[in-house]
């Protein structure tokens, strides 16, 4: 069985509702489509001047400062609401934490860019994944973030970032069988998927392609690990899986009776045209897609990317190539 060697910083992959309001200090706001909220505080300045006579009877005026509130009134200030959604799986690029708090490397490297971007308030909320692309198309949301790949009907719909992961994938097979190491030798078999991610794209546009050698795909809005835990029980011939993930997975659950290959150049050319992540964005938000675009180039010249793949996959190579941070998709 091919291997990384992957720690994954925590188990809970539930994905719950729920909101995370991380406020980041900063300045005015910039402008982006989305809600501004913000509590003023003012705090003000305490001058006495107080009247002493000298000793040649001339008056002359003192003027202390008092120690009472702040030395100088501040401005009201707003920050720009961001809001982002996740589907909240998959480990280790998303998830919930022990705290009930969503993270994972994809999370943290959102973070890590708004933590450079202080005229912003990031929230983010974890939603159903079809709520993901609901949300970015009505407006409820600003930002996708789920280890989203390239294609090119995706991109008619929504603007990409730069990329902030490389991925690879494998063929995941129940020991025993005969491996499938490829979508010819899918042809037949079954396996499970979600409507809308780039797998199962690939899937059926190999079926139009190929309509005699189809590849029976079952969609089911399951998570990585149930996927997984139907391979070993039969329910489905095989999964195509990232490679970080199907790791980190196997080594928190002690999934046994598992075999992977990779997915060969040609085959992860179906999946998507290129083998890196982005965040995504509303079609009406290129200037917030702007912003984050300046501070991930920033992130990846100065080893955030790597030291956030290393923590998060127990990888060196998680950050894209310099070159990749010169030009956008769309």
């Amino acid at each position: 069985m091919k291997k990384l060697n992957l720690r994954p910083k925590s188990a809970a992959l539930t994905a719950a509702s729920l909101l995370l309001s991380t406020v980041l200090a900063g300045c005015s706001a910039g402008s982006a489509a989305a809600t501004t909220t913000a509590a003023a505080t003012s705090a003000t300045t305490a001058v006495t001047s107080a009247e002493t006579t000298s000793a040649d009877g001339q008056t002359e005026a003192s003027t202390a400062e008092t120690a009472a509130g702040s030395t100088q009134t501040e401005a009201d200030t707003e920050k720009t609401v961001v809001k982002a959604v996740t589907g909240g799986s998959p480990k280790p690029y998303v998830y919930v934490d022990e705290d009930n708090n969503p993270t994972g490397y994809d999370l943290e490297v959102l973070k890590a860019v708004f933590a450079q971007l202080p005229q912003y308030e990031l929230q983010i909320e974890v939603a159903s994944f079809d709520a993901v692309f609901a949300g970015l198309t009505s407006g409820q949301y600003q930002i996708g973030v789920n280890n989203f790949s390239w294609n090119e009907k995706r991109g008619e719909s929504y603007l990409y970032s730069y990329p902030y992961d490389k991925i690879s994938y494998v063929f995941v097979n129940k020991e025993g069988n005969t491996p499938i190491t490829s979508f010819a030798e899918a042809a037949g078999k079954t396996t499970e998927g979600s409507t809308g991610v780039s797998i199962s794209n690939a899937i059926e546009t190999w079926n139009e392609s190929n309509p005699d050698q189809t590849i029976n795909l079952q969609y089911a809005e399951l998570d990585t690990l149930q996927q997984l835990q139907h391979l070993q029980d039969g329910t489905t011939d095989f999964q195509i899986v990232d490679t970080a993930m199907y790791n980190a997975y196997v080594e928190e659950y002690g999934l046994e009776g598992l075999t992977a290959s990779p997915v060969s150049d040609e085959d992860a050319a179906k999946i998507s045209s290129t083998t890196y992540a982005y965040f995504l964005f509303a079609l009406d938000n290129d200037e917030l897609r702007q912003q984050v675009n300046t501070v991930l180039k920033e992130l990846q010249a100065d080893g955030t990317l790597t030291r956030l793949g290393q923590e998060y996959q127990d990888r060196d190579d998680a950050a894209p190539e310099a070159d990749q941070f010169e030009q956008t998709l769309n």
